[in-house]
């Protein structure tokens, strides 16, 4: 399991030491780590292959190498961090409580994990509420809804001239939008809102065939697995390609993917 910075965490971090909060910035990427972990080892419960863990400024990203996720295995693996977060949270402050000469300097660890997991529950997207809801809503409503509610919170700290708030919300809205193209994707992936189910269709395609090709050979009702007739007949699932098509342009041929 390998870690990734987002970009947007490095401007965080830019942020953070303007702003003298590099104590709470470190207290945050401590609790980000440990929400991410979460999601990652109820993942790994669920026989996915955790290839890498991105840090993003308010969670992360994982990138899973495995076969189809029932919705309901989703919906755990999405609850797991903000969870967790919460019980470490609650773990802390009874340290802080008992023993406060001891532990006192654990207090940005709880109010860290507190804040990562309440605001990680809240129904916008890039946050693990917006995903689960997701599972409900058609996915670019959530995307739409989401840049609402960070540009009125734009609009609000530069009126109030709180410029921690006009930052963190600057932030949020190029993540969001930054991810937007999952939306493009989203609904074939999904079949009616759900997570297909049922026996896999077997594709059969080519290393130089594009991401955006292998994608028009979904099937929209049954989860798809594709073999690759030049490669010694190597498999690959559809949750493989929807992470591809996150991370590279759609005209990336399956060669390149494979290489990462």
């Amino acid at each position: 399991m390998r870690f990734f910075i987002h970009p947007l965490f490095i401007l965080t971090a830019v942020v953070a030491i303007i702003f003298a909060a590099t104590d709470f910035l470190i207290a945050l990427t401590v609790a980000v780590v440990l929400h991410e972990l979460a999601h990652a080892l109820v993942a790994k419960h669920f026989g996915a292959v955790v290839a890498r863990i991105t840090l993003t400024p308010f969670g992360g990203a994982l990138n899973l190498k495995t076969k189809i996720l029932t919705a309901y295995q989703q919906r755990l693996i999405y609850w797991a961090g903000p969870v967790t977060s919460l019980l470490f949270s609650l773990l802390f402050g009874v340290m802080v409580w008992l023993f406060p000469s001891v532990f006192i300097y654990l207090e940005y660890l709880v109010v860290a994990n507190f804040l990562v997991g309440v605001i990680n529950l809240l129904p916008i997207y890039p946050l693990d509420g917006g995903k689960i809801l997701a599972h409900i809503v058609p996915a670019k409503t959530i995307f739409i809804w989401s840049d609402v509610v960070f540009a009125v919170v734009l609009i609000v700290s530069l009126v109030l001239q709180n410029w921690w708030w006009s930052c963190f919300a600057i932030i949020v809205l190029l993540q969001i939008n930054w991810d937007f193209k999952q939306s493009i994707y989203v609904d074939k992936f999904n079949y009616a809102g759900k997570t297909k189910t049922g026996k896999f269709t077997s594709c059969a395609v080519l290393s130089d065939m594009t991401l955006f090709h292998v994608y028009k050979m979904l099937n929209p009702k049954h989860p798809t697995q594709f073999v690759i007739t030049d490669r010694s007949n190597a498999i690959f699932y559809e949750n493989d390609l929807e992470q591809w098509l996150l991370q590279f342009p759609s005209n990336t041929t399956l060669k390149k993917c494979m290489k990462n």
